[in-house]
């Protein structure tokens, strides 16, 4: 394999060149197409993640902070349902 010489400028800018196209690859979905649509994930009531959780809402409540939990209001709280799974998932 013999050809000329490269120079490191050379090897530089066709790496970037490389980076780029990936980059750009991803942020039009990894097809070339528009990026895909995600639906916006689904918000729990405490009582509905205690349900998943299999604890009670004093326990969702206590740990709303490690669950994800939003504030609505002063009086409304939710906790993202992909925050609730990844929650479960960690659990022994």
């Amino acid at each position: 394999m013999e050809g000329p010489p490269v120079t490191i400028d050379e090897l530089l800018e066709q790496l970037a060149d490389l980076i780029a196209d990936r980059v750009a690859l991803r942020l039009n979905g990894g097809n070339g197409g528009p990026a895909p649509v995600t639906e916006p994930d689904r918000l729990l009531t405490p009582a509905e993640a205690a349900d998943r959780l299999k604890v009670s809402r004093r326990f969702v409540y206590a740990h709303r902070k490690a669950l994800g939990g939003v504030a609505l209001s002063k009086r409304a709280l939710r906790f993202p349902e992909a925050a609730v799974a990844r929650y479960l998932a960690r659990r022994p």
